[in-house]
């Protein structure tokens, strides 16, 4: 990212703190939304035994319905489904397939329109001791990282939410897919990891920084795209001036490309319990299930 795009984030970041416009900026404004998306994503379900498979139960994520950079306007899919939302805002699509015949599949589609924005739109904060506080593999309590954060606090939030992103962007290396989760602490020590530790990190410095954060889940592209299971990808999100703003230190992405950020859920261990799966799941015996 050139210093040229970096001054004008930061200006603008600047700008907003300067009008203090937090007291005016509790609600989404819906007229935000210019830039039209859409997402595309689809799954193989195949009965793997020789008997009939008279029910089975899938369900994965849709786009969250609203967020500071998108808000869904349509679902569509080419089978039944119910839709569900937890209590972070993550909304899921279910689907009830019914006789699967030996050896079978059902190829289950699903397509989401969208209207984003490149600018953060305003949102009120509530429960905001909630991103500020240590979560599983987000250790913002751990000394190492408190000092860390000591190390590059401002005393502007932007340039300080900065600080912490060039730090982790400049000090972390990428080493490939990790099937299991690795918290902030084991990004420190070892100084790798895949976007979900940089999200961890940066999104730990920021909460010992007292500046509220979390950890996003979903999918990056320009302008309507096909997702698969290898796109799927972690970032980090920073609050501040009334709204939420990426922060993606491995993609080197901070307050820019905002409309390329297409998120299917907030991780949290905070009442997150009735979605916990990364992706998908499903409830049937002898099945097999992958994301084309």
């Amino acid at each position: 990212m050139s210093r040229l795009i970096v001054g004008v984030i930061l200006i603008a970041l600047l700008s907003a703190c300067a009008g203090g416009g937090s007291a005016t900026q509790k609600f989404i404004r819906d007229d935000n939304y210019t830039i039209p998306k859409q997402i595309r994503y689809s799954f193989t379900v195949t009965n793997t035994s020789n008997q009939l498979q008279e029910s089975a139960k899938f369900w994965t994520y849709l786009p969250i319905s609203q967020t500071a950079h998108q808000k869904v306007l349509k679902v569509s899919a080419n089978y039944p489904y119910q839709e569900k939302h937890d209590k972070l805002g993550n909304s899921s699509i279910h689907f009830d397939l019914k006789s699967i015949p030996p050896y079978g599949s059902r190829i289950i589609s699903v397509t989401v329109d969208l209207m984003m924005s490149e600018r953060s739109v305003p949102a009120a904060l509530e429960n905001s001791s909630r991103f500020t506080s240590r979560e599983n593999n987000i250790e913002s309590d751990d000394a190492r990282i408190v000092s860390l954060a000591t190390s590059l606090k401002n005393e502007s939030t932007p340039l300080m939410a900065k600080n912490g992103f060039d730090w982790v962007a400049q000090n972390i290396n990428s080493d490939g897919y990790h099937a299991e989760d690795h918290g902030a602490v084991y990004a420190f020590e070892a100084r790798k990891g895949d976007c979900t530790e940089f999200s961890n990190l940066l999104t730990a410095i920021y909460r010992a920084q007292q500046i509220p954060a979390r950890v996003m889940g979903g999918y990056v592209f320009e302008g309507n795209g096909i997702a698969s299971a290898t796109d799927y990808h972690n970032w980090s999100e920073f609050y501040f001036d009334g709204a939420w703003h990426i922060s993606d230190a491995q993609k080197g992405h901070f307050v820019e490309k905002q409309a390329d950020y297409v998120a299917m859920r907030l991780i949290s261990i905070h009442d997150n319990e009735e979605m916990p799966a990364q992706r998908f799941s499903f409830v049937g015996k002898n099945l097999h299930v992958e994301m084309n």
